[in-house]
């Protein structure tokens, strides 16, 4: 359990990290939460107990992983007791699971979702970026049934996409992505970082793409059907790129 100020731009949120993970991206940077038997099973009621000890210096309460939404009965316990006690609810997803967030926002359990979205919604894409071969169309229309439910339901969200050199780093690519998720309102660019635990220790010796470059795929984004564009470096934080 880590607080955290990024995750939700300008909340201070408490993190906690599921373990187990759907896809296999090669530049993930939480590679050792990927295995669903690396983690430790740990009671609801103990997670709770630690943020309820640092509810005075938090906003919220956030979901990462891994994928959570794997664990959903465990994720939607922890939701209604931080909402018990005043606390706002984000949850970090590959949005694969599309039944579990929908579970989660049809109960009002979720005030601001983070979808990661890898690439374009097509199989081929998809599976290139999230290493999993032989993709099947029911992960990326799980994604976008994902993504429309977080439309049609207004709940505050972002679509996001990690810009990681010689696998999505194109404009076409971003054109194509951007079309796939027209109608969304916040979309995303974030700087791939070669530090972490990455999953393909390679990607360690790829430099992350320069600031220049994510001002001009999201303004190629901002002209295919999303609404507001941001790019999220380490240097300078977060900033909206105008058309």
């Amino acid at each position: 359990m880590d607080l955290s100020t990024i995750d939700w731009h300008g909340k201070v949120a408490s993190m906690t990290f599921f373990a187990g993970c759907n896809f296999r991206c090669p530049y993930c940077q939480n590679a050792s939460l990927i295995p669903s038997e690396s983690g430790r099973e740990v009671d609801t009621g103990d997670i709770f107990r630690r943020i309820e000890r640092n509810a005075n210096m938090i906003d919220a309460v956030g979901f990462s992983g891994g994928e959570p939404c794997l664990q959903v009965e465990a994720l939607r316990d922890l939701a209604r007791r931080a909402r018990s006690i005043g606390l706002k609810v984000f949850l970090n997803t590959n949005g694969s699971v599309s039944s579990a967030v929908a579970r989660l926002l049809g109960e009002g359990l979720l005030d601001y979702v983070a979808l990661d979205i890898k690439a374009p919604l097509r199989p081929e894409s998809y599976g290139e970026v999230t290493g999993i071969t032989h993709m099947t169309d029911d992960v990326t229309r799980n994604v976008k049934a994902t993504l429309d439910e977080c439309i049609e339901t207004k709940v505050a969200f972002e679509a996001r996409t990690t810009i990681v050199p010689n696998l999505i780093d194109q404009e076409e690519q971003i054109e194509e992505l951007a079309r796939d998720i027209a109608g969304v309102q916040l979309y995303v660019l974030q700087q791939f970082s070669p530090e972490g635990n990455l999953l393909d220790q390679s990607f360690k010796n790829l430099a992350p793409p320069n600031r220049e470059k994510l001002i001009r795929l999201a303004k190629a984004a901002a002209q295919c059907g999303v609404g507001e564009v941001r790019i999220r470096t380490r240097d300078r934080g977060e900033e909206k790129i105008t058309p």
